[in-house]
């Protein structure tokens, strides 16, 4: 009876010692194809996408932002305490 257990004991012990090098050996792998993609990471995946939005010139940016101003102050007021 005793020497059955502990030869299932044994025999448990081999499976979980197998799947614990299998395991370790996936985290070397992985930790190896990290490592190679880790250059690739610090590329962003937008980089090679262009921009064709049309973007206003300085010139008339600046004009239109004075015209928006006009009549407003650029000072912020802060709103008097309700008593």
């Amino acid at each position: 009876m005793a020497e059955q257990f502990l030869e299932e004991q044994l025999k448990r012990i081999r499976e979980m010692s197998e799947q614990m090098t299998r395991v370790s050996n996936r985290a070397a792998e992985l930790s190896e194809e990290f490592e190679r993609n880790r250059g690739i990471g610090r590329y962003g995946p937008l980089q090679d996408v262009r921009d064709f939005r049309h973007h206003p010139s300085a010139g008339p940016a600046s004009e239109r932002s004075d015209d928006h101003g006009a009549g407003h102050s650029s000072r912020i007021v802060p709103r008097s305490r309700r008593k």
